[in-house]
Parts: C-alpha cells; structure tokens; sequence
C-alpha cells in the first residue's frame, strides 16, 4: 500500500467520532488558543509514554495522554456535556491546560488525519506541531506490542493485569506488527511534509540514554530556552523481561532459517 493510500483510509477513532458527533465534528473559525497545537506522534510501544512523563514534567506541557481516542473522547464529552469534537477539544484543553500551560494529545497516524480532516489545527495560532517518536528496534517494539496486546498491560503502573495470561509468539504477527509500524513512520512523516506541520523527530534510545538533551531540543522546537525544564524521571518504567528476549531470538531464529 502506498503512504498516501494509508493515510487515506478512515481510522476506527474517526469513524466512531463521525457517528457520535454527526454534523458537529469539523471546526472552521478563528483561532481560539494563542499556542500552537502540540501532539506526540507515535505507534504503539514507542517511547510516547515515557516521552510524555518528561513533558508534564516541565513547566510549559500538560497532557499528553491518549485523550483522543473515541472511547475517551465519548466518555469524557457526556461528563462534560460537550457535544462537538471541536468543544471537547477546547473544554479538554482548558480543563487540563491550567492557564499557563500547553496541553498536548498523543496522536497515532490516523488521529492526525482525523484532527486535520476535522480542521481541529484552525483552532491554534499556529497550526499543528508534532514530536514525532520512533523506536530504532523494531523487533524489539514489535515483540512487546505483542506481549502487551495479550496481557493488555500497556504501562509498568498497570501493576498486576495480565500475569496469569500464557503468552504466545506468533512470528507472522511480529512482521506485521513491524511492517506497521513503519508505515506509521513514513505516514506521519509524509502527513508533516503534506500539510506543512513542523515535526521534531526524537528516538526511543536517545530519550533512555540522554533525556536531557531531548528536552532541550523539544524546548528549542517550542521557542523555549529549557533553562527551567527539570529532568524529572517519569514514575514508568521499563517492562522488558526475559519473555521479550526469548521471542526475539524465536523471531531471529525463525526469519533467518526462512531466508537462508
């Protein structure tokens, strides 16, 4: 499939957002917050949330949590009584941006297409900016997608769900779950180039080994100096274990015997 084909195709968030807004998802007016609108771009097992720990931990980011996707989104919108995407958006925003914040989304690939589909980058003085995250080990990503779409522990803070679930390899998923996210990659790169969005890439090893050093350049993306933005270690933590090393090496031995 063609990157322009993928970023094509409707995302379940939107669909579902289409059938609970109806006509009230698409905004078209003026700028309502004087900040640009930041996202996090990621695929699953990625780093975003280890990136995003470190940015609630400065004084200039809120958010960042995956606040877009529709179950939230329906959720907090009946809490609210908000009914249009563009007014959950605003009440999301001053509800957790605090004044003197910016408040930030993850968005997967097919959530930015939602939001500029929606014209929700209108809203910002200075449209839609994104901090782009990748993983360089894409085994390694693919396995514990793996893992955790079975254990459905997504973060070390999910103590205690899914360790009596019988993990299983499967290598054809693992290829696919790295062919995934590759087109993740290139499709979030091409959505920046096509709708003229900055993008600040930041990889998953530097953020582990030199955090500071991707803050700072986040702050310099931001227009910021950093001077005040502490290195607050993030309350995550790594959840590799020996399960993840042993499906690797089942996944190496297994793809290279096919290949040779």
């Amino acid at each position: 499939m063609s990157v322009i084909s993928f970023l094509s195709k409707t995302g379940v968030h939107e669909q579902a957002l289409r059938k609970l807004f109806k006509d009230s998802v698409a905004y078209d007016g003026p700028p309502v917050f004087d900040h640009p609108l930041y996202c996090i771009g990621f695929f699953n097992r990625s780093g975003s949330n280890l990136l995003a720990g470190y940015l609630r931990a400065t004084p200039y980011f809120s958010g960042f949590h995956e606040q877009l996707n529709f179950n939230t989104v329906e959720k907090q919108s009946a809490d609210w009584g908000v009914t249009s995407f563009p007014g959950f958006v605003r009440e999301a925003t001053e509800r957790f941006g605090k004044g003197q914040f910016v408040h930030g989304f993850k968005a997967s690939v097919d959530q930015l297409m939602m939001l500029q589909r929606f014209g929700i980058p209108k809203m910002y003085a200075g449209g839609l900016r994104i901090i782009h995250i990748t993983r360089g080990d894409l085994i390694g990503q693919a396995v514990s997608y793996q893992i955790a779409s079975q254990t459905q522990q997504w973060t070390s803070q999910q103590s205690g769900i899914g360790t009596d679930v019988d993990v299983r390899f499967d290598a054809k998923q693992v290829t696919h779950l790295v062919e995934a996210a590759q087109a993740s990659v290139n499709g979030i790169a091409m959505f920046a180039e096509l709708f003229d969005c900055p993008r600040l890439h930041v990889s998953y090893e530097e953020l582990v080994k030199r955090p500071a050093r991707v803050l700072s350049r986040v702050a310099r993306f931001a227009g910021q100096t950093g001077a005040d933005w502490p290195v607050v270690k993030p309350g995550i933590k790594r959840q590799a274990s020996e399960l993840n090393e042993r499906f690797r090496q089942q996944y190496l031995t297994e793809t290279r015997a096919k290949l040779l």
